[in-house]
């Protein structure tokens, strides 16, 4: 029986396994942005993440699209990051290809694009930070 109560100890003690799907975000310690994530997949391998301020009001957003073409559109994939509200805090959108971009301040949009092969599947998140620090979205999986 002692050797029971031995792997039971163990077994929840063991340090947890992480998502492999992208990073998990941090609990907000004081200070940190006050904001909650949401995230929504789309068709064709597309995706958004927001954050929202206490009030509900969406404060910046990171969407990724995959091959979106046409004449407005850069070939290839596209990261866009968008910052909504001059609150005083900043953006970064991030994509698991190597993408990290920044607007830069309210009303500001951005993107970056790059060509990857078609069906890559990737993850891309959204940090907002402020003067105490960064607080980030977890990964939100999609495809090139």
């Amino acid at each position: 029986m002692a050797g029971a109560a031995v792997i039971t100890a163990a077994i929840l003690t063991a340090p947890a396994v992480a998502d492999s799907t992208g990073p998990v975000a941090p609990k907000a310690a004081a200070g940190l942005p006050d904001v909650t994530f949401g995230s929504r997949d789309e068709q064709l391998g597309d995706g958004t993440v927001w954050a929202k301020d206490r009030s509900g009001e969406v404060v910046a957003e990171a969407h990724w699209q995959a091959d979106p073409g046409g004449d407005v559109y850069p070939k290839g994939d596209t990261l866009y990051v968008s910052d909504y509200l001059a609150d005083g805090l900043d953006p970064r959108g991030e994509a698991s290809i190597g993408i990290k971009i920044s607007p830069s301040g309210a009303g500001d949009r951005v993107r970056q694009t790059k060509d990857i092969a078609e069906g890559t599947k990737l993850y891309i998140n959204l940090c907002v930070s402020n003067s105490a620090g960064t607080l980030c979205s977890p990964g939100l999986t999609v495809h090139a």
